[in-house]
């Protein structure tokens, strides 16, 4: 299974290239998992039929919520790594879902998340 940074789900649905294909191939697996920032950060820049793309994927796919668990999974890595890399939460975020629901995360920036305790691959 899956779980999308935002950068490849981005770029899956907008256009053609390696982000493309992956999507694709994963969603006709059923092996998506969406995060609710990825998709919150996804419709905060979405046009109309993009949006229409992703309520679509959210009415097949599980939807992660962030939990106590997962905020403090990700204060700990923002603990961790604040000193050595300048990383967003919210990837932090990402981090702690992979993490704690044992997915992969599937990134373009794979910099962004230095942790060494989850699984992360590029789309391509």
């Amino acid at each position: 299974m899956y779980l999308l940074d935002t950068n490849v789900l981005i770029l899956g649905i907008k256009a053609q290239n390696p982000d493309k294909s992956f999507l694709e191939k994963v969603i006709s697996r059923k092996q998506l998992s969406l995060s609710v920032i990825t998709v919150s950060e996804f419709l905060a820049q979405a046009l109309q039929a993009e949006e229409k793309k992703i309520n679509k994927l959210i009415l097949r796919f599980p939807i992660l919520p962030v939990d106590l668990e997962i905020a403090e999974l990700a204060a700990h890595y923002r603990k961790k790594f604040l000193k050595t890399r300048r990383v967003q939460l919210l990837d932090y975020f990402l981090a702690a879902q992979a993490k704690i629901n044992h997915l992969t995360l599937v990134t373009n920036n794979k910099a962004d998340f230095p942790m060494k305790d989850i699984k992360i691959i590029s789309p391509s």
